[in-house]
């Protein structure tokens, strides 16, 4: 999906990235560690305003535990390879997001399911991606 890049937070190391999908509008805080995970390619590159072809990942459980936004989740393609993790594509509304496989158990069997994150995290920018070393949560 494509997104244009609003505005960058950025701390000591990590930054929060808002980034509105040029398609639904929809406007999303994301969590970019990239500057910690890959040593020589990072999402450093991106510019406020720019467009950039983006996957965001879910940070969650599909254990509602009122800490985060509980949503339900439909299941267009399993076996997405981001780097070298297996996550589902799924679909809330308009918007497409990818949640690690091991986080939806039973996924093979079902269509759609609810899960609560508490982040999303960018993990990948055009064609590069710092999926290599996204922790399975």
């Amino acid at each position: 999906m494509m997104y244009k890049l609003l505005s960058i937070d950025a701390a000591a190391v990590t930054r929060n990235l808002m980034l509105q999908n040029t398609e639904t509008n929809t406007v999303e805080k994301v969590f970019d560690d990239s500057d910690i995970i890959n040593e020589d390619e990072t999402f450093e590159f991106m510019e406020i305003g720019k467009i950039y072809d983006c996957k965001l990942a879910l940070f969650g459980s599909m254990k509602q535990r009122h800490v985060g936004k509980w949503r339900k989740f439909n299941i267009l393609k399993a076996n997405v390879k981001i780097g070298v993790r297996l996550f589902l594509e799924v679909k809330a509304e308009q918007d497409i997001y990818y949640i690690s496989q091991k986080n939806v158990p039973g996924y093979e069997s079902m269509k759609s399911f609810m899960f609560e994150y508490t982040r999303l995290d960018l993990i990948q920018v055009n064609s590069l991606n710092s999926g290599n070393l996204y922790l399975d949560y």
